[in-house]
């Protein structure tokens, strides 16, 4: 038995927290990238930008984004659809939830493995608002309802180049 691997998570003890400016900016252009007008197929197959982005910094900042900012932004995300209230917030809550549990073992991985597990949460989150829609009477949207969770984790490996980079985290002085 080979002993665990934990790089990643070790050389994420060396980086500062990164600042909440930076925490709400990525929010609020998540934000503005969902609500920008989307239509017709494109509305289908839309990212979940917020969703995306939450769990991100669900994932390397526990202690500033959690279940309660997951609930905020999912109530915005429901009043700008025009969907059930609720809706998102729940969705997202369960996602961030499974993000919390999976947090060292997301961190354990590299990028690919890493994307699997957002496969897992976005499929999870968006499910629960299928089966939501479901119950209140909507028809079923087809299989080209699951492109907009395998898009949201093909973006994982992009958000994370860019949420990570040097310019925008802070790192402690002496280390790389």
């Amino acid at each position: 038995m080979r002993p665990a691997d934990l790089t990643p998570v070790a050389s994420d003890v060396l980086k500062l927290p990164a600042t909440m400016g930076v925490m709400l900016l990525s929010l609020a252009a998540a934000y503005l990238l969902s609500v920008l007008p989307w239509s017709g197929t494109w509305l289908l197959a839309r990212p979940d930008f917020v969703l995306l982005v939450v769990l991100f910094w669900t994932v390397h900042e526990p202690r500033s984004v959690g279940q309660g900012a997951a609930f905020a932004l999912g109530m915005l995300m429901d009043v700008s659809d025009s969907m059930l209230l609720g809706q998102h917030a729940l969705a997202y809550v369960i996602a961030a939830y499974g993000a919390q549990v999976l947090r060292v073992r997301i961190l354990s991985f590299h990028m690919p493995e890493q994307t699997l597990h957002v496969l897992g949460l976005t499929l999870v989150a968006s499910g629960v608002m299928l089966l939501l829609n479901l119950l209140l009477g909507a028809q079923f949207p087809g299989l080209a309802y699951f492109v907009s969770p395998l898009l949201t984790a093909a973006a994982w490996a992009p958000v994370n180049g860019v949420l990570f980079s040097h310019s925008v985290r802070r790192r402690r002085e002496g280390s790389a």
